[in-house]
């Protein structure tokens, strides 16, 4: 791509992510995305490209070019279709544009290196929520606060709640991907596609990703467990840590004990819910000591003399009663010990809170379309993910933006909305920020506010039928051999 005159657009500098996102330094958290601090994170990572005065690919425009892939799905996330933006963005500034090939973006995207994306996404979940928490108003409306967020929120803690889940995503079916992410050990070679498995940290009152691991969906350590240890210095002293019980081991609970973290889990199906020695606080509760079992072979001996000889849980009995269901009662797994200002009814909430990881997760997979991976080799593979999650931090940080100005709690705000939003006006804005941009990113996210979709009952299957082809049951070069050999 090569221009006719120079433009205006400081082509070097993050402002140009900072104008996209419309941003104010009259807004709150508008220090939120700092583009001196982003800067660094690239010099760190020896990121250094584009300096020449006519360059057009810089660190700070393949980056914004990047990000707008994610808010588009189909033909408009394509690289062209990432060119095609960029050029529009300089002819905005001035430029004539005189070529659209693509080869000198795939190469600046090349550069970019996953670990720098992913240090500015977990940078920004931090500094948001920081922020958020200072500009909150305290009059929130009552009305669009989410009931089980308002529940928990009735006995502050001393540090976050973050929900612990795992999904899996799929990238192209190429050699390199293949060799490092392995289709599913069931299917027949040629007919699968590489499977990524992700476990996420997200916080459950602002929804903000602060870290994910990726691995293989199959083969040694590649569970979702094994994938919580690569998390575990995320987590701060006074964290909560809520998750299902298939992570309620003694290991895991052991580590969040030693870092001054509490748990939140539903006990393991192997764990008796009503053990002999246990000390009865109440008809639903009860203290039970957890004492250290014999070192796996995975855990070095040092790690091992580190963990806790043993552990006092308490476990709460909590009944759900939903319109239509059959009462169904569990036993949920803590190490909070303090019955008097955590009731019962406190942890139940914050066990329950745990589904709102499936609506972010959603939101990941299906809104910013990254269910599927496009990128052809591991290491864009991982590059495209956090590209991805950048751009969920960044719509999580406008909506609690948006939260701060009219004292609204960010589960009520329309994820989807605020996307809309910033896709839309991506370029525009980059191009040319008005007052008039700036005043409607503070409007439009709370333009649709979420239902209170507690208990929500749907059935898990599609009315809309699939087109019917038949499901290719070989590699495709033999079946286009064997077609070959028909005609």
């Amino acid at each position: 791509m090569s221009y006719t005159k120079k433009s205006r657009l400081n082509a070097s500098s993050f402002r140009v992510i900072k104008d996209a996102m419309l941003q104010s330094d009259e807004l709150p958290l508008a220090d939120v995305i700092d583009d001196q601090q982003w800067q660094a994170v690239f010099d760190e990572h020896g990121i250094d490209f584009g300096k020449d005065d006519d360059a057009v690919y810089t660190p700070a425009i393949t980056l914004w070019g990047l990000i707008s892939q994610v808010f588009f799905k189909g033909e408009n996330r394509s690289c062209k279709a990432a060119v095609m933006r960029i050029a529009s963005l300089w002819g905005a500034r001035g430029r004539e544009v005189c070529g659209t090939n693509t080869g000198a973006y795939c190469r600046a995207r090349l550069k970019i290196t996953f670990e720098a994306v992913r240090d500015i996404a977990r940078k920004l979940a931090l500094a948001s929520e920081a922020a958020f928490e200072r500009e909150a108003t305290e009059d929130n409306d009552e009305a669009h606060i989410h009931p089980v967020v308002e529940q928990v929120q009735r006995q502050p803690t001393a540090g976050r709640i973050l929900l612990f889940d795992g999904f899996t995503i799929t990238a192209a079916d190429t050699p390199e991907n293949q060799e490092e992410f392995p289709q599913n050990p069931a299917q027949k070679e040629g007919l699968g596609f590489p499977l990524i498995r992700c476990v996420a940290l997200i916080s459950m009152v602002t929804g903000m990703l602060f870290d994910l691991a990726i691995g293989p969906y199959s083969g040694k350590q590649s569970g979702e467990t094994a994938l919580l240890w690569q998390l575990l210095g995320q987590l701060r002293p006074g964290d909560t840590l809520v998750a299902d019980s298939y992570l309620c081991t003694y290991w895991i609970v052991a580590a969040c004990q030693v870092r001054g973290v509490n748990i939140v889990m539903k006990n393991h199906h192997k764990r008796n819910d009503h053990p002999r020695d246990a000390r009865q606080l109440s008809r639903y509760q009860r203290v039970t000591t957890w004492h250290r079992p014999s070192r796996p072979d995975w855990m070095t001996e040092e790690e091992y003399a580190a963990c806790p000889k043993e552990i006092e849980i308490r476990l709460v009995d909590v009944t759900i009663d939903q319109k239509g269901f059959r009462s169904r009662q569990h036993t949920i797994a803590t190490t909070i010990l303090e019955t008097k200002v955590y009731s019962r009814e406190w942890i139940s909430s914050v066990y329950r809170s745990r589904w709102m990881v499936e609506l972010d997760i959603r939101s990941i997979k299906c809104s910013l379309d990254m269910d599927i991976i496009r990128a052809k080799t591991p290491a864009m593979v991982r590059t495209e993910i956090w590209s991805c999650l950048l751009a969920y931090n960044l719509i999580r940080m406008k909506m609690l933006q948006c939260c701060a100005i009219h004292g609204d709690m960010p589960r009520s705000l329309s994820f989807t909305t605020t996307m809309q939003l910033l896709a839309n006006n991506w370029a525009l804005a980059s191009a040319n920020l008005t007052r008039a941009l700036v005043e409607l990113g503070k409007q439009a996210p709370r333009s649709e506010t979420v239902g209170n979709r507690l208990d929500r009952v749907e059935p898990r299957a599609n009315k809309r039928r699939p087109k019917l082809l038949a499901l290719l049951t070989k590699p495709r070069h033999q079946a286009r051999q064997e077609l070959g050999e028909a005609a």
